[in-house]
């Protein structure tokens, strides 16, 4: 009785793995993050933290992009460009609803140098 040859892996040039391109997730997810914290911003605020997150899980969606790893640019920028809005529309809003309605009395900064 022989005993049978050991087992050493796959033979080469057999993929192991995903095939490359199919790391489309950061990018999509970011896009979706992106859309949906544009009309959130008006909406308790939730647009700030959404917007950022969308702003970074994009980015590293473009790195992957940029890298050959994914084939899904465009859905990345996206998520970028509307995550980077969400959250500058977000703070914007918010410091001016947190100084609106407020009378500043200059008279009261120049009286206190005397």
């Amino acid at each position: 009785m022989t005993t049978p040859p050991p087992y050493y892996g796959p033979p080469a040039g057999d993929p192991v793995g995903p095939p490359a391109g199919n790391q489309n997730t950061q990018g999509l997810v970011g896009m979706i993050l992106g859309i949906v914290a544009i009309p959130l911003v008006c909406c308790v605020y939730l647009g700030i933290p959404l917007g950022i997150a969308a702003a970074i899980v994009s980015w590293l969606g473009l790195q992957k992009a940029n890298a050959g790893r994914a084939t899904n640019r465009s859905q990345a920028l996206t998520g970028l460009i509307c995550g980077a809005v969400a959250a500058v529309l977000g703070i914007g809003l918010l410091i001016w609803a947190l100084t609106a309605g407020q009378n500043i009395n200059w008279e009261d900064f120049q009286n206190s140098n005397n």
